[in-house]
């Protein structure tokens, strides 16, 4: 017997949603990734890397991956260095009502497990959640260098404010995946992708 059996329907329906939030990365045919590609590719980034840390629970590190961004259903992206100030300021809110507005939608027993989830990967609490965390700030990267940074112009990301973003993201860097960033910044650099004011 299936337990929860409309909630479980309910919420496949739901996540249907995530297909139609557009992130800022664009893919190489022209159009805007969404965000149930980008945790699709999160969760096989994570797949792939955490294999190289034992201490790491892979299907954990999945899940987060799967789950990390479905409050935007309610609350969207929220795209640094290209939303203003006030948008940036009101992500935690935005989120927190999200969060509450789903759980409303089904049986208590049903989401807690994503709830958690959730709340696991956004206080950044556990290593599954810190490395998922740095995967997430990656894998942009991964994709504008993939279609020659053209759409970093467009939205005039500047190079040493990138650089300095990252610098801060990574100071912390516990699992050696800043070798990442630095591959694909170098590619840019090397090949003249990126724009500078």
């Amino acid at each position: 017997m299936i337990k929860d059996f409309e909630s479980k329907l309910k919420f496949i329906e739901l996540i249907d949603k995530m297909k139609n939030i557009e992130r800022a990365s664009y893919l190489i045919s022209g159009r805007r990734e969404n965000n149930a590609e980008h945790s699709f590719h999160l969760a096989m980034m994570a797949l792939i890397f955490s294999e190289d840390f034992s201490f790491l629970n892979i299907e954990k590190c999945i899940k987060l991956s799967l789950v990390h961004d479905i409050i935007e259903i309610y609350a969207w992206d929220t795209i640094f260095l290209v939303d203003n100030i006030d948008k940036i300021k009101s992500k935690k809110d935005r989120e927190h009502k999200a969060l509450l507005k789903m759980k409303k939608l089904f049986s208590e027993y049903f989401f807690d497990d994503i709830n958690n989830l959730i709340i696991e990967y956004e206080s950044s609490s556990t290593p599954e959640s810190k490395f998922v965390h740095q995967l997430d700030k990656i894998q942009p990267i991964i994709q504008y260098v993939m279609e020659w940074w053209k759409w970093w112009h467009k939205w005039k990301f500047d190079k040493n404010e990138l650089l300095l973003k990252y610098e801060e993201i990574f100071k912390k860097d516990e699992f050696w995946l800043k070798k990442i960033v630095d591959y694909y910044f170098q590619k840019a650099e090397k090949e003249n992708m990126f724009y500078e004011k």
